[in-house]
């Protein structure tokens, strides 16, 4: 009895010394960083901005792979199934929250199956028009929408992305009636967008703001307490409906599961790479806010998010088909 009480005391003792020097070698080789949309989306800039700076201070390679579909599900999915060693890590955005109201039944548990560990930035949702579209401020558009009920084409990425329900809140904000597009792809909804086919679509600021700025897009609101310092003389939609405000974090996460240790050692890379003078002006010429959370803080962002979309999501009584 006494040589097994020993045994397994010393293997305990084993399995807590193993842990920090687990996170002490870790990482080994490259990481997976799994961004659940299509390239040139807000998340996409987010993740390689950071992935590259987390290569450098991780010593290791940190390499994105788009695998976009249903809202980030797809991608989500991919992570929430992978093995708990810290070589996989999710890198989404606020969609991870609405999702499990939205659809039906999920192929993962979004609570239990993955671990929040850093924001990476956030950024406010702005509402963008195709230059020919017979309005330019919100009031006007709010306007011209009630006398054309379902005339005002907005565009999405897909349904159940963070743009479709920026249209669901100004809709319900205004009364307006919206005609909503799902497209499959940022790519596909800014091509029309740009085209003229469709009149408005949302999105976050580094994917608007190059249009923005070249002529191509015209911006009508941006959905930020404040007005952007990056684009001073865009009004927020809270100056036509107060107390109104969309903002789109983003942030890693990885399968639950994960030695703590891990976690933290991710946290800290990253954390420092938000720090960085390269990334911050990077983050700032695209309209992002680097994120500065903790772990702990990040986490309950997380589950107050989940909450606040299954109000909205039952309120507005929006369900997608799987």
């Amino acid at each position: 009895m006494k040589n097994a009480i020993q045994c397994g005391v010393l293997a305990a003792l084993t399995l807590v010394a193993a842990l920090p020097a687990s996170a002490q070698d870790y990482p080994r080789r490259p990481i997976r960083m799994i961004a659940p949309f299509a390239p040139g989306g807000g998340s996409d800039v987010v993740a390689r901005v950071v992935a590259e700076k987390l290569g450098t201070l991780l010593g290791q390679s940190v390499v994105v792979e788009n695998r976009p579909g249903a809202s980030g599900i797809i991608g989500a999915d991919a992570v929430a199934k992978a093995p708990p060693d810290g070589y996989t890590v999710l890198m989404t955005n606020s969609a991870l929250t609405s999702n499990p109201w939205l659809y039906k039944k999920l192929p993962y548990n979004t609570e239990k199956d993955l671990v929040p560990v850093s924001e990476l930035a956030s950024s406010p949702t702005l509402l963008g028009a195709t230059p020919s579209a017979p309005f330019n401020t919100l009031p006007e558009l709010v306007s011209y929408a009630k006398k054309h009920p379902k005339e005002v084409s907005v565009g999405t990425p897909g349904a159940g992305q963070m743009s479709h329900l920026a249209a669901e809140m100004v809709s319900q904000a205004s009364g307006a009636e919206l005609l909503v597009i799902h497209y499959k792809g940022t790519a596909n909804s800014m091509s029309d967008l740009l085209g003229g086919t469709i009149m408005l679509s949302f999105g976050t600021v580094p994917g608007f703001i190059n249009h923005i700025q070249s002529g191509k897009l015209k911006a009508i609101a941006v959905a930020s307490p404040q007005r952007l310092k990056v684009l001073p003389n865009v009004p927020t939609v809270a100056e036509t409906f107060p107390g109104f405000e969309m903002t789109v974090w983003f942030g890693t996460f990885v399968p639950a599961g994960t030695p703590a240790p891990i976690v933290e050692k991710l946290h800290r890379a990253t954390a420092q790479a938000l720090a960085d003078p390269a990334v911050r002006a990077k983050f700032a010429e695209e309209g992002l806010e680097p994120g500065s959370k903790s772990t702990a803080d990040f986490d309950k962002l997380f589950r107050t998010d989940l909450a606040r979309w299954k109000t909205f999501v039952q309120e507005r009584r929006i369900q997608i088909d799987n």
